[in-house]
Order: C-alpha cells, then sequence, then structure tokens
C-alpha cells in the first residue's frame, strides 16, 4: 500500500497532512476525507471496501472542500470498538491520531489489505474500493475470487509458521513421548525497521546469554531467520549414537519479519513419566525474543495469527520437576497440587493431540488487551505471543 507523503506510517506529521491536503487530488482509490459526524454505517463501508481491495487511508475531521475542522466525536478507542464490533472477520488497521494545532486533532485510520477477506459489515454487506467510491459487491464471480484468495493467504501462512512433523518416529528415542509446537505470523508498521534490527543483532553477545543458560546449544542463520538449536544434534539408539531426526529438538526459529515458530520437546523419565517444567523453555525463548527484536515489537505491531499444536506420539503422564535450585515450598506447593487433581478427577493421561484453534489461527491485536483490561505493553505483547494453553498438559485447576 503508498504511504502518506512518502513517509512511514510511525514518521507521518501535521505537515505530512497538511502536503496531502494542499495536493490537487481529491478523494482517489486510495484516500476518503470525514468530518466528525461521519456514520458509523458509512465509516465500516468505506473500511470494508478498503479491506477488501488494495487498502488506504480514512482521515476524520476534514471536510469535503478539504479544510482541517477537526474531531471530537470521535477517539482512537471508539473507532478500534466500532471496527471490532462491525466488521468480520477484523480488518488489519491501525489509528493514529494527528494534532493540527491546540484546537484540532484529526484521526487517520490505515486499512491494510486483508490476507483474510471477504470483510462482511454487521448488515450483511461486503464493499469494495472502485475509483474514489466503494460499492457493494453483488458478483458471485467476486466473492469467489475473495474468498480464494484467503485459502491461498491461510496457506502461506501454514507453510511459514507450522512444523512439518517429526517423521520416521521408529528412529526416535524411546522415551520422547511428544511436542508442543508454537507459531506465530505477525504484521507491523514499519517492517524495514524490524528487518534491519533483526539482520544487525549481535550474534555472539546473544550466544554468551545463552551459553550462561546452556551446556548443549547452538545458533545459526537459516536463510532470513535465526535458528537457537537447545540440546545436542545426536541420540542414542541401541548403545549407538546417531544423528537426531529432523525436527526433534527445542528451537525456535525467529523469522526475518519478526515471525516466530518454536517447539518444545516432551521427554519421559525412568518413571515413564514427563516433566513438563521443560515448557518453561517458552518462557526463556520469549526472553531471547525480546532481547533481539527490543522494542520495535511493541512500537510496531499492528496483529499476529498464531497457534498451538500438541502432537502425541505415546501416551503419557505429566507431572512437574524443578532442580535443587527451586525454593522448598514451590516444590511442596506442586506436590500440593498434584495430589489434589488426582483427588478430584483421577491420573492425569495424556493420550491424544490437538490444536488451538482447530482451523485457521488465532487473531491478536491491540483490542484482545482492551476486552481483557489487559495494559497493552511490551511485556504482555510477547506474553501473549508466546503463550500456550498446553502450558499446564492435562491439569485442571489453576495453581
Amino acid at each position: 500500500m503508498i504511504n502518506i507523503n512518502g513517509k512511514q506510517w510511525n514518521q507521518i506529521s501535521k505537515e505530512d497532512i497538511e502536503t496531502l491536503l494542499a495536493s490537487d487530488d481529491d478523494e482517489n482509490f486510495f484516500f476518503e476525507y470525514k468530518n466528525e459526524d461521519v456514520s458509523t454505517k458509512k465509516l465500516i463501508k468505506e473500511i470494508s471496501a478498503f479491506a477488501n481491495t488494495y487498502g488506504g487511508y480514512i482521515i476524520i475531521g476534514i471536510d469535503d472542500d478539504k479544510k482541517i475542522s477537526g474531531c471530537t466525536k470521535w477517539d482512537e478507542q471508539k473507532i478500534h470498538i466500532t471496527i471490532h464490533d462491525s466488521i468480520t472477520p477484523i480488518p488489519n488497521f491501525d489509528v493514529k491520531k494527528v494534532s493540527i494545532d491546540k484546537e484540532k486533532n484529526i484521526y487517520i485510520i490505515k486499512i491494510e489489505e486483508g490476507s483474510h477477506p471477504p470483510y462482511i459489515t454487521n448488515t450483511g454487506k461486503i464493499y469494495e474500493r472502485v475509483s474514489s467510491g466503494s460499492f457493494p459487491i453483488n458478483e458471485s464471480s467476486k466473492l469467489i475470487q475473495l474468498y480464494y484468495k484467503r485459502e491461498d493467504q491461510n496457506k502461506k501462512i501454514k507453510n511459514k509458521i507450522e512444523i512439518d512433523d517429526i517423521n520416521n518416529v521408529n528412529n526416535l528415542p524411546n522415551n520422547l513421548c511428544g511436542y508442543v509446537d508454537v507459531g506465530f505470523s505477525i504484521t507491523v508498521n514499519d517492517s524495514k525497521r524490524l528487518q534491519k534490527k533483526i539482520f544487525n543483532i549481535d550474534l555472539e553477545e546473544l550466544s554468551k546469554k545463552i551459553k550462561k543458560d546452556n551446556k548443549y546449544y547452538n545458533i545459526t542463520r537459516v536463510g532470513y531467520s535465526i535458528v537457537i538449536v537447545l540440546g545436542k544434534s545426536e541420540s542414542t539408539q541401541n548403545g549407538n549414537k546417531v544423528l537426531s531426526n529432523a525436527g526433534s529438538n527445542n528451537f525456535i526459529e525467529i523469522m526475518g519479519d519478526g515471525s516466530v515458530r518454536c517447539r518444545i520437546m516432551l521427554s519421559a523419565d525412568q518413571n515413564n513419566k514427563v516433566n513438563i517444567s521443560n515448557m518453561l523453555i517458552l518462557i526463556y525463548f520469549k526472553e531471547v525474543y525480546e532481547k533481539i527484536i527490543g522494542e520495535e515489537i511493541y512500537k510496531d505491531f499492528i496483529n499476529a495469527y498464531k497457534y498451538e499444536k500438541l502432537t502425541v506420539l505415546k501416551q503419557f503422564e505429566p507431572y512437574f520437576d524443578f532442580d535443587n535450585n527451586q525454593p522448598k515450598e514451590e516444590i511442596d506447593k506442586f506436590e500440593i497440587y498434584m495430589q489434589s487433581h488426582q483427588e478430584k478427577y483421577g491420573e492425569n493421561l495424556i493420550i491424544t493431540g490437538n490444536r488451538i484453534p482447530k482451523s485457521e489461527y488465532m487473531y491478536i491485536d491491540k483490542k484482545i488487551f482492551d476486552n481483557c483490561n489487559i495494559e497493552f505493553n511490551k511485556d504482555n505483547l510477547l506474553s501473549e505471543l508466546f503463550h500456550t494453553e498446553y502450558f499446564m498438559l492435562g491439569f485442571i485447576d489453576e495453581l
């Protein structure tokens, strides 16, 4: 999508808006100007059209003659709520307030070309952008094209963030019971800045940090990705050392656009039980990701599509076990918790895998945090992206 005055989204200033309005162009394929009295119905119609076509901008607080009148009846929160409540699925969008002077504010809504069309309004209509106007789509052929586009995008996300299942399970260690995959495809405002941050990361310094906590590890650049593996590249079978199957390590892949896929292995101990404190590796991966990405992921975040998957190779009983560095009161708490679970629900036995969500992907944007009364900040964003519902693996009550 085109940029306003050639500027990145985070760099847009009042001067850029004034330059835009001073040009000879009126409303066109990519721009709509609305005064503050624009109706909700009209606003969502335009947003649906932009999302179903090639994206665009709506600027609220501008009169028909392109005079800046300002806006007091809308704010960022109201715009977010309106879009979330009125369009399905939720389009990729962001909102920016620009102060023209002390008396006048305008709101710019940036709508990206949608990756999961069609975007349907709460009136049941689907719109497209034609020239400088928005019109309902009535032709079945155009609707079919939008649905094909949605399927193609889902395939792209799948190829990007989902990890292939481990093949040839007969060559895996006997104690391997399964694994948990977590992945997310992320959209940001300034992708170039994020890419520059990832490409210029000091991997030597990162290696020093990882080395403090892990005896066996490696960091590699594979294509445009940084891949961090915890553990050895070999395993033992029948007393002989052999190379491990592809993907059978704890690892995280951080892609050039900030997207992630990672895997946590679930192995049984000598008592044939799986210590799920190993899931804490996901928190460790989050910390590594934060060190690489820094503030950029929070500042530029628009949305993410996420999934989680549990693959069970052999049925197992999960339990908590921590090293000697764990405070005794914490260990006692987990022992009491597991006893309580057994009394209420019986043995905790995992016999089958699953994925969340069942189809397509989980959508995450800033409004999700508002709905849950959680502040949108870097820590909460990263916690949500790296969260998995499989962390407790079968245990029901909260700790």
